[in-house]
């Protein structure tokens, strides 16, 4: 058998989690002497970082194109540059590849799947995953949910964890102490953060809604931290950002709560952060309200840091967190479950170091990059 070539097919202009872990996946697979291209908009931050990274990138110039579109672009590359094997990161993606070997069994097609999966049984879709030769999940919840909805033989499944790099997840005592010293958080305040984007469907809101119901005792022992920017829908005429309108005007919201007096120094919005860690360091306590999150990526790395994690009972959180081991569950778009939840640590401040040290203990058993290289690897060898 010849060796193995990777297309790599990664539609997406925006800039989230999903984004900033497949360029990660692709630059420590290029490590190991893989094979591999990419395909992305010319436009995307996707781009900007594989070229910085020495990745070979190969751009469509229109920032969107239709999956039919796609699939003739990845036709060609498979022909020009002896692809092997598509690897799909977004559902259009999926889509395109699949269209893209319609007639052609001898390439294989993996599909990473970041997101929750929802019923799709209907004809159309039997045919799309008979395109898929295997479907890969940081989740063992979601992958369960795709045996039930989604019509692929459980054969074709696989459970590959998020890769970190551990040694990165480290005590930062000087930045601690300074960050919390710039924000002005008082030596015997529990500063909660989370770190996403300033969307809806994150609960930013509703963790800001959460202080309303605390006393006002109880609310001068808290300080929230809001770390992100607003989604990305494009840019202008001169590169600047345009935020989605959800997300703007959440933006605002949080900016009106934070002139509110009785909330002064008690709700700090920092920007996105790329060196994120000390920021996380900084907090005692990390949460993520999200209506749905599959499995998410800052709630790890804040356990790679020893923080206990209030989360929602849904999508693959409650498998990152378990049963009140290493943090808390709250009800999703439930202000007041958060409130108790925050009350819980107020309430028991011994709980953030044993959760913490539980969270620290279980995301490096089960993230670490060799490993996670070591599957993908064995998968790409399996498939060619």
């Amino acid at each position: 058998m010849g060796e193995v070539r990777v297309l790599h097919c990664i539609h997406s202009l925006s800039w989230g989690g999903l984004e900033i872990y497949t360029c990660e996946l692709i630059q420590k697979l290029a490590s190991t002497g893989i094979k591999q291209v990419v395909l992305c908009s010319a436009h995307s931050r996707v781009a900007e970082e594989l070229k910085k990274a020495h990745i070979e990138i190969l751009p469509f110039p229109e920032k969107k194109l239709s999956k039919l579109a796609t699939a003739r672009i990845i036709r060609r590359i498979i022909t020009k540059h002896k692809i092997t094997l598509l690897h799909s990161h977004t559902r259009l993606d999926m889509w395109a590849c699949a269209l893209a070997i319609w007639n052609n069994r001898k390439i294989k097609h993996i599909y990473n799947l970041y997101m929750n999966a929802t019923p799709k049984k209907d004809f159309v879709h039997k045919w799309l995953f008979s395109k898929v030769d295997a479907l890969c999940s940081s989740s063992e919840t979601i992958l369960n949910d795709v045996k039930k909805n989604f019509p692929i033989a459980p054969s074709k499944l696989h459970l590959i964890r998020y890769g970190r790099n551990v040694e990165l997840f480290k005590p930062y005592p000087k930045e601690r102490e300074g960050l919390r010293g710039l924000y002005q958080a008082a030596p015997d305040q529990i500063v909660i953060g989370t770190l996403c984007r300033i969307d809806p469907g994150k609960g930013v809101k509703e963790l800001v809604q959460a202080l309303e119901s605390l006393s006002d005792s109880e609310l001068k022992r808290i300080q929230l931290w809001i770390i992100g920017d607003p989604t990305i829908a494009g840019k202008d005429e001169q590169g600047q950002p345009i935020f989605a309108e959800p997300s703007r005007v959440l933006l605002e919201w949080i900016q009106e709560q934070q002139r509110n007096p009785r909330y002064r120094n008690h709700l700090v919005r920092i920007p996105f952060q790329k060196d994120y860690i000390p920021y996380i360091e900084a907090l005692d306590v990390f949460a993520l309200a999200s209506y749905n999150e599959t499995y998410s990526l800052s709630v790890l790395d804040a356990m790679m840091m020893a923080k206990p994690v209030i989360g929602t009972n849904a999508g693959g959180t409650p498998e990152q967190v378990g049963e009140n081991e290493r943090g808390v569950l709250a009800q999703p778009q439930s202000p007041s479950s958060l409130t108790e939840a925050f009350r819980y640590y107020l309430n028991n401040p011994g709980a953030i170091k044993v959760q913490g040290l539980k969270a620290r203990q279980w995301s490096v058993q089960n993230h670490e990059w060799k490993e996670t290289l070591e599957k993908f690897l064995a998968l790409y060898s399996r498939l060619k």
